[in-house]
């Protein structure tokens, strides 16, 4: 059997990427976006999207996030993987 490697899709692009190439996250019942913790249903986002301002504003609106602070979060989750 060949390297299975799972493919995903971005949440806000709607690309398929490798899965451990992009970011996963989640969101709490207090609308609060997290690292995904094992625990519940989850969304993925590729770093191209996490770069464009344009898609991150519409991921604040659509999360109901504020946008500095959501956008501080995804950067600072790139730094970490």
């Amino acid at each position: 059997m060949q390297n299975y490697k799972p493919i995903r899709m971005c949440i806000s692009c709607r690309n398929r990427n490798y899965q451990k190439d992009m970011l996963r996250l989640k969101i709490l019942d207090d609308n609060r976006v997290i690292v995904y913790d094992n625990c519940g249903r989850s969304f993925y986002i590729c770093d191209e999207c996490v770069k464009d301002k344009k898609k991150v504003k519409g991921l604040t609106k659509r999360f109901k996030q504020d946008e500095e602070r959501f956008l501080k979060f995804l950067k600072e989750q790139l730094k970490n993987e």
